[in-house]
């Protein structure tokens, strides 16, 4: 192991110490070569006795080895089931957010994992079924920030062998033997039939990784560059220029690298190019956390909060300002000769006497009339919208206020023609929309 261009032997290492034969057999490496060394043991809590007899045997190999153990407890189904991820990526998720709390607050470089070239190539199978651009095929980097990878050129084989001739004791994970994930059915079913195909097959898979590594090292060139010319952070929004993809040759390898991240499957991906391609403006398209718009001068990727979007807000008669979900503010004025009507759309002014609380503040939805001020007859506003050339995303963003069940502003837009003030009003509601 050629740990010298990875690890600062003065400075020292964490070392990710699960118990099984890869990190045993890279932690006693590393002391048996004179690193600085610091386990540390996560205990997800998910095979029950098996699980704390496994930090058992980490506490007890560490003090034997004299090695400074850092354990740290998680609950990782209540964590899975609150962000609704897999317990795979929870685990994920909370061990190397906790290894990167413990680089500061020791001090130390980089954390060194004992990943290998088995679980290299099963990683890239993993990401070829479930869909990845090219950063996926790429496989796992020897160094990826502060997390050096010193055992990627072994095979499990070679780890297993080092463990035999050095008589190391280690815990073996009874899940690994369990069809029911998906990396163990790669590593039990898929691994061995292209061995049995290609008997140099980890050598094979090393190398055509390699390859890919540097194509996409060219291509991340290229993608920052576009990036840097087509791409900005505006107010919240990520603004995709439609100029710049349309003077590419083929746009959607650009929007993979820019999207996939957002969690916009390789599905809604092709559609949204195609969308740009045949010219259907307007469409929007759905991840987990983001809307993405097809703007006829954009791509337009806004945040999704749902539990926002889905709800709704009263406000009470004796409230004179609301913050959530946009800021308003509300004073009831008695009318004289000297009130002045402000012309702006951002200001509202009703007939206090014609208004019912609690008011609603509330998304548009399909079906919504109202009587625009002005006209005799009611208007959808979905109609209204088209009338004022609102663009979808502005659409999106609109807030409607109801009274009794009516709607009496569109906020921002106009105000309902039966709430507005006339020669009988004696007090008014004046409601100022902040931006």
């Amino acid at each position: 192991m050629k740990l010298y261009r990875y690890i600062d032997k003065e400075k020292g290492v964490l070392v990710a110490l699960s118990g099984g034969a890869d990190s045993v057999a890279l932690l006693h490496y590393l002391v048996h070569h004179g690193y600085y060394c610091i386990a540390a043991h996560c205990n997800f809590h998910l095979r029950g006795v098996e699980s704390d007899s496994d930090e058992a045997f980490v506490r007890s190999l560490c003090e034997e080895m004299s090695v400074p153990c850092h354990v740290m407890q998680f609950d990782t189904k209540k964590y899975a089931a609150e962000r609704n991820i897999s317990i795979e990526m929870a685990a994920r998720e909370l061990r190397y957010q906790w290894f990167a709390k413990l680089l500061d607050q020791l001090n130390i470089p980089c954390v060194a994992v004992a990943h290998h070239a088995d679980d290299a190539v099963e990683t890239f199978l993993l990401n070829l079924v479930r869909g990845t651009g090219i950063k996926g095929l790429c496989g796992m980097k020897s160094v990826q920030g502060r997390i050096v990878r010193p055992l990627l050129s072994y095979s499990r084989q070679d780890v297993e062998l080092y463990c035999r001739a050095h008589k190391l004791k280690y815990v073996t994970d009874s899940t690994n033997n369990s069809d029911a994930y998906i990396r163990n059915r790669i590593r039990h079913h898929v691994v061995p039939e292209f061995k049995a195909i290609n008997p140099s097959f980890l050598r094979t898979m090393r190398g055509n990784m390699a390859h890919l590594n540097q194509i996409c090292a060219l291509f991340n060139t290229q993608v920052d560059e576009f990036i840097k010319k087509a791409v900005a952070d505006l107010d919240g929004q990520t603004l995709i220029s439609m100029e710049h993809i349309q003077n590419l040759p083929n746009p959607e390898p650009y929007l993979f690298e820019i999207l996939f991240e957002k969690g916009f499957t390789s599905d809604s991906i092709h559609k949204i190019a195609r969308c740009i391609d045949e010219k259907r403006w307007g469409r929007i398209y759905i991840s987990p956390k983001y809307r993405a718009i097809v703007d006829r001068y954009n791509i337009i990727v806004l945040s999704r909060d749902r539990e926002v979007e889905e709800s709704e807000f009263d406000i009470e008669a004796d409230k004179t300002e609301i913050t959530t979900p946009i800021h308003l503010k509300l004073r009831h004025i008695p009318i004289d000769s000297n009130y002045v009507i402000s012309r702006d759309h951002c200001i509202a002014h009703f007939d206090a006497s014609k208004i019912y609380y609690p008011l609603t503040l509330r998304r548009w939805r399909n079906g919504d009339t109202f009587r625009p001020l002005g006209m005799k007859g009611f208007k959808k506003l979905s109609d209204f919208f088209v009338d004022n050339k609102l663009s979808r995303s502005e659409k999106e963003d609109v807030w409607v206020l109801e009274s009794g069940g009516e709607v009496v502003w569109i906020v921002g837009l106009r105000i309902d023609d039966r709430f507005k003030i006339t020669e009988t009003t004696t007090e008014v509601l004046e409601i100022n929309y902040l931006k």
